[in-house]
C-alpha cells in the first residue's frame, strides 16, 4: 500500500514466539491501533503478525495480518486512547473470535463487518492462515454525525442474496487499489462517501432488527441513566454500583446498556464536556482549573488534565488561554 501526498506510512511484523517477538508485535499493534496485548494462541499455529497502514485525510487504512496469537484491548489500554474509533473491515482470511463484554462475534471471509476499536475485547485468529484483512479506521464523530445511536458491532454478509455487503466490499477494494493515484481532497471525499454507504446498508438495517439493545425499553433506560449522569456530574463517588442503584436495575445490567463504550468511559466523557464549557465560560475566568476539576467530580487534578488533554489534544491552562484569546 502506498500514499501520494501528505500521509503518514509504516510497515512492521514480527515472527518470533518468543518474548521478543510478542512484545515488539505488540509495540507494532500500538503503533498502528493504539495500546494492545498480545496473548499466546491456543493453537499450534506458528506465531506470525504484519500490518501496513497508511493515514490520509482523517482515515486509515489498515492491511493486518496475524496468527498463532489473542490480541486483547484491556479496560486500562482504553484509558490511554486519544479518541474513540470505528474500523470497517473486510476479512480475506480467518475467522475471528471476538469477545466483548459476555458476548461473541466471528468474522470471517464472506462478510464486512463493523467494530468500536475503543472497548476493551479479546480477538482470536483462527484457521490454518490466521486472520487477514483490509479496513479503514476514523472517528466514532463521523459516524454520529450520520446517525444518532452507533452499536459497537455489526454484521453484513456478502453472499447473502442482497447486494448490500456486495457493494460495500466492492467499494473498500477499489479504495485500496486508487489509494496511491487519489489526492488527499479526493481520499476525504471517497472516504465520506463510504461512510454514507455504511450507515445506510450496515447501521441502519442493523437498528432495524430487534434485540435486547435496541429495544424501547432499553433506550429508555439508557436516556434515563445518562440523565441522572448528567445531574450527578459533581458527585466525586458516583460509580456504577451507585448509578445503577440509583436507577434501579442491577450492575450488570447497567454494564450491558453501556456495552462497546462503557459507563465509565461514558461518565469521564461527560465530565470532561462539562469542565471544557467551564473553562470557556468568561463567568469562570477567575476561577482556578482545579476547582473546575472538583466542581466535574475529578478528585484528583493531575488526572483530570491527563484525561483533559489526552481527550482535546491541549492541556486545560492552554485551553482557556486559546478561548480567551478569541
Amino acid at each position: 500500500m502506498t500514499a501520494r501526498g501528505s500521509g503518514h506510512q509504516a510497515l512492521g511484523g514480527a515472527r518470533d514466539g518468543g518474548p521478543q517477538g510478542y512484545e515488539q508485535w505488540r509495540q507494532t499493534l500500538s503503533d498502528a491501533f493504539g495500546p494492545f496485548e498480545v496473548h499466546r494462541g491456543s493453537s499450534a499455529d506458528a506465531f506470525a503478525g504484519s500490518v501496513q497502514y497508511v493515514r490520509r485525510a482523517g482515515f486509515q487504512f489498515n492491511d493486518l495480518h496475524y496468527q498463532g496469537q489473542q490480541i486483547e484491548r484491556t479496560s486500562h489500554n482504553v484509558a490511554r486512547l486519544s479518541q474513540e474509533f470505528y474500523t470497517f473491515g473486510l476479512p480475506l482470511t480467518g475467522p475471528l473470535e471476538v469477545s466483548r463484554s459476555g458476548r461473541q462475534f466471528q468474522v470471517e471471509p464472506g462478510c464486512v463487518y463493523l467494530m468500536n476499536q475503543s472497548a476493551p475485547y479479546r480477538a482470536a485468529a483462527q484457521g490454518a492462515q490466521g486472520y487477514r484483512s483490509l479496513s479503514v479506521s476514523f472517528p466514532r464523530e463521523a459516524l454520529e454525525r450520520r446517525h444518532a445511536r452507533i452499536e459497537p458491532f455489526y454484521k453484513l454478509l456478502i453472499g447473502d442474496g442482497s447486494p448490500r455487503g456486495a457493494m460495500l466490499a466492492q467499494y473498500l477494494e477499489q479504495l485500496f487499489k486508487g489509494l496511491g493515484d487519489w489526492s488527499d481532497a479526493e481520499v476525504a471525499e471517497l472516504g465520506e462517501r463510504l461512510i454514507d454507504l455504511i450507515v445506510l446498508f450496515l447501521v441502519e438495517p442493523g437498528r432495524a432488527q430487534a434485540s435486547e439493545a435496541d429495544s424501547s425499553v432499553t433506550l429508555a433506560h439508557r436516556e434515563r441513566i445518562e440523565s441522572y449522569i448528567k445531574r450527578h456530574l459533581g458527585d466525586p463517588n458516583l460509580r456504577p454500583e451507585a448509578i445503577a442503584q440509583a436507577c434501579g436495575i442491577s450492575p450488570s445490567y447497567l454494564h450491558r446498556i453501556f456495552q462497546g463504550v462503557g459507563v465509565e468511559a461514558y461518565l469521564y466523557e461527560q465530565r470532561l464536556l462539562y469542565c471544557r464549557d467551564l473553562l470557556a465560560s468568561p463567568r469562570h475566568a477567575h476561577r482556578g482549573i482545579a476547582e473546575l476539576a472538583y466542581q466535574a467530580g475529578f478528585v484528583h487534578p493531575s488526572h483530570f488534565s491527563r484525561l483533559f488533554k489526552r481527550r482535546f489534544g491541549a492541556s486545560a491552562r492552554a485551553f482557556r488561554a486559546d478561548r480567551a484569546s478569541d
